[in-house]
């Protein structure tokens, strides 16, 4: 499934290109009392101009975006990528966007800009670098929707984790009622652990509440306070956009951090009162109905609504983490009580040939209003690429593939994923599994300035041995050649009982200008691994 994020009532012209320029902190809007968020867009014609966004919008809110017509350009973005290596990132201090010269005098203008503040610090060779807090609260802190309304609550922790335990270097994390089931998910819950237990992270977390807090005190706790936190404190290196001037880089972005220091576990299990676990029986023979692809488009809401508790808002796939762990950790999903669902040991017939059809579009309105207590509302997410629900609960044998694809989606910032599951459709030994036909995905990875890279891989429920295949092309009529290149591989290179005739590659590399084929093992490493390795294979050939 194909999606589009678009953002509703566009109060721009049509076509025209503005650019997300600055962020202010959250106020409470007195009718329906949601938490909402001030974007400040620059124009093409260097106006700028000011939108109000809920807030649980704040982790798809990237400095320097390109809009057009209420939908992000994701591959036009202001500034340039640097990398930047940190030794010791607690003595970043607090400032006023108004006491620092490069965003007084060149890039922002009014006072509710210039009251927010930013974090400043040094490298080893005297750069200056100013990062907005609420950027510096997006990369760190706030994961989704869920997050960033508890960082506006007290003692969120409590309330939302029952057990919060380590033993033998393995956490334990119960989740309560408070938390929506739809909202868990293993880089969730990993995030969570690591402000529960990362000392670095857990302060910055509980600054924000606590000094608004005090502030609030002063003033009106429903109007817009600028945000304060401490940077969390780590050596690093970081990957970041951004805007250099003189000596003084101001961080738009922050895509990339590898934290260069231990968590105080190595595995994780985690569990909640509606995860059930699943025990899988096999049934006789069952024929379903293959829907035709679809394509839908997501609209955000921009307006104010009150919490809605009677129907859950629809779960848009969410974003991945700028922190890049180098430990790699074990995360199991747990539930309370059992659930026995039958599966069909023969599949599918072929109602609709998707070929033959041209895609549905189906709008769909999404509320990021804070949801209710209780969980009943599973928060929108969002992403900057394709949504992550790919071959869900199958019985195709691709389900560690689909994870360490999902992992490489998340992890790796600049390649874009998108994906489909067909049947192999050929009159060979292979092409069954049992009575039934066997599968394969093929995976399109996409990066700025490099060539298209295709990744397939069979189903494999019988774990039958076959290479991982990645191919690439150099041309730009990639649609047509890699649907030719398919049907070759299939007829020529692929055995009839399974199996690669690596000739037959170097013939059609032969007959093809441009194309590269990378042939990927299986081994018994973690999916992430896996997910890892075809991310370096991958850019390999991409970069030809």
């Amino acid at each position: 499934m194909a999606e589009i994020v678009r953002l509703s009532e566009w109060p721009f012209d049509e076509d025209e290109f503005v650019t997300l320029w600055w962020l202010r902190s959250p106020w409470r809007e007195s009718t329906h009392r949601q938490w909402r968020t001030t974007a400040v867009f620059k124009q093409e014609s260097g106006e700028y101009r000011e939108v109000d966004f809920p807030w649980g919008l704040i982790s798809w809110l990237r400095l320097g975006q390109v809009f057009q017509n209420g939908q992000p350009i994701w591959n036009q973005t202001t500034g340039d990528v640097f990398k930047l290596v940190i030794p010791d990132s607690s003595s970043a201090t607090l400032s006023e966007a108004a006491d620092i010269p490069m965003l007084a005098n060149y890039l922002l203008e009014g006072e509710s800009n210039l009251e927010e503040y930013c974090l400043k610090f040094q490298t080893q060779k005297g750069i200056t670098l100013v990062l907005l807090v609420l950027e510096c609260i997006r990369a760190f802190l706030v994961q989704n929707k869920t997050l960033a309304f508890g960082l506006l609550e007290p003692n969120y922790f409590e309330r939302v984790i029952t057990r919060n335990e380590i033993i033998d270097r393995k956490i334990f994390l119960d989740f309560s009622q408070d938390i929506a089931k739809k909202v868990l998910s293993k880089p969730f819950a990993f995030c969570v652990a690591r402000l529960l237990h990362d000392s670095s992270f857990r302060s910055a977390w509980d600054r924000v509440y606590r000094d608004r807090l005090s502030q609030a005190s002063q003033v009106n706790w429903n109007t817009s306070i600028p945000l304060m936190t401490n940077l969390p404190s780590f050596s690093s290196t970081w990957h970041v956009r951004g805007l250099l001037t003189g000596q003084i880089l101001w961080i738009q972005q922050i895509l990339e951090v590898a934290p260069a220091r231990s968590l105080p576990f190595s595995e994780l299990e985690f569990t909640h009162p509606r995860l059930k676990k699943r025990e899988y029986v096999a049934k006789p023979a069952a024929k379903r109905q293959r829907k035709p692809k679809t394509v839908e488009e997501k609209l955000i809401e921009i307006e104010a609504s009150p919490p809605n508790t009677s129907k859950p808002d629809r779960n848009l796939p969410r974003l991945r983490s700028s922190i890049i762990e180098k430990q790699k950790l074990k995360i199991t999903q747990t539930g309370a009580s059992s659930i026995t669902v039958t599966k069909p040991t023969a599949d599918v017939s072929n109602g609709v040939d998707n070929q033959d059809l041209e895609p549905l579009l189906k709008s769909q309105i999404v509320n990021v209003a804070d949801a209710g207590v209780g969980g009943q509302n599973p928060p929108a997410e969002f992403a900057l690429r394709s949504p992550m629900d790919i071959f869900i609960a199958t019985d195709d044998g691709l389900d560690e593939f689909a994870e360490a694809i999902r992992f490489l989606d998340e992890r790796h910032w600049d390649i874009s994923v998108t994906w489909e599951v067909r049947e192999l459709a050929k009159e060979t030994p292979f092409a069954k599994i049992v009575d039934r036909v066997r599968k394969f995905a093929l995976v399109k990875l996409e990066s700025s300035g490099l060539r298209s890279c295709w990744i397939l891989e069979f189903g494999r429920p019988d774990n039958f041995s076959i290479s991982t295949l990645i191919f690439s092309l150099s041309t730009q009529n990639v649609k047509a050649q890699h649907e030719e290149i398919l049907d070759r591989l299939f007829t020529q290179a692929l055995l009839p009982q399974g199996g690669w005739q690596r000739s037959v590659f170097e013939k059609l590399q032969g007959e093809i200008y441009g194309l590269v084929f990378a042939l990927t093992k299986h081994t018994s490493s973690s999916t992430e691994d896996w997910g890892e390795r075809l991310y370096k294979n991958a850019k390999q050939i991409m970069n030809l």
